[in-house]
C-alpha cells in the first residue's frame, strides 16, 4: 500500500522516540524510514550497522546516500523482507502501523526479527485525543485530513489498551511508555485542576518502548 506525505515527514529524526532506549546498540532495523534521518542519528550514538525499509523508492534512494548499510523499498505487507529470527537489537515502526491493513500480524512478523533482549520502538498516534472525539460527538464529523489522527492514508485507530492488545499478539510487553501532549493552554489548566484526569484524551501520540514477554 502506497501512502504519500510531504518532505518533511521523511526527513526528520525521531530523537524523541529514540531517547526512550537505555542504550544505542548494534543493529537496527527501521520500518518506514523514509530519508533515513533517524537511522543516520542512532549511528551517531552508537548503532553499528542500520537498515532501512520503506515503501517510497525516493526516500529509499536519499535513505541510501545517507550511509545506510541497506536500503530497501518494499511493501512489508506483501513483500518478502530478508530478514532473518532474532538478527536485530532495536527495530523502529514510528507512524507506520496505523496505515496497514492488517497490523497485528505484521507486527508479530517483524518483531520475530528482534533479539531476545532487544527493542521494538513504536509511535502510534491515539484514538482517544480529545479533538477528534470532540468533532465526533459535538458535531457528528469524522472527516479525513492531510495529516494528524485522521490522516486520509489511516486505516487503524489505536488507543492505550488496543496498543497493548497489539504487543501481545506480536509477544511483546511495554517497557518504556512516552507520549506527545497537544492541547491549548486553557485545557491543560483544567487537566491539572483534575490532576491529570485528561489526560488519556490530550494525548496526541503514544511512544512504545517494547521487548519480548517474559
Amino acid at each position: 500500500m502506497q501512502f504519500l506525505k510531504d518532505e518533511k515527514y521523511y526527513s526528520f529524526a525521531k530523537t524523541e522516540l529514540i531517547n526512550l532506549l537505555p542504550s544505542v546498540r548494534g543493529r537496527f532495523l527501521e520500518i518506514g524510514c523514509g530519508e533515513g534521518a533517524t537511522l543516520e542519528y542512532v549511528k551517531t550514538l552508537g548503532a553499528s550497522y542500520v537498515v532501512g525499509v520503506d515503501i517510497c523508492a525516493d526516500a529509499i534512494e536519499a535513505a541510501a546516500r545517507r550511509g545506510l548499510n541497506v536500503a530497501i523499498a518494499a511493501d512489508i505487507e506483501k513483500d518478502e523482507l530478508p530478514f532473518s529470527d532474532k538478527e536485530f537489537d532495536c527495530i523502529i515502526m514510528a507512524d507506520v502501523l496505523e496505515h496497514l491493513v492488517n497490523p497485528w500480524e505484521t507486527l508479530k512478523r517483524i518483531a520475530a526479527c528482534v533479539k531476545d533482549d532487544g527493542y521494538v520502538l513504536l509511535s502510534i498516534p491515539n484514538g482517544r485525543y480529545y479533538r477528534v472525539l470532540g468533532d465526533l460527538i459535538f458535531r457528528g464529523e469524522w472527516t479525513y485530513k492531510d495529516s494528524g489522527i485522521l490522516d486520509s492514508t489511516h486505516l487503524r485507530f489505536f488507543t492505550l489498551k488496543e496498543i497493548k492488545k497489539l504487543l501481545e499478539h506480536a509477544g511483546l510487553e511495554i517497557s518504556n511508555l512516552g507520549w506527545k501532549i497537544h492541547a491549548g493552554g486553557m485545557v491543560k489548566a483544567l487537566n491539572a485542576l483534575l490532576l491529570n484526569g485528561l489526560q488519556p484524551f490530550l494525548i496526541f501520540q503514544y511512544h512504545v518502548l517494547a521487548k519480548r514477554r517474559a
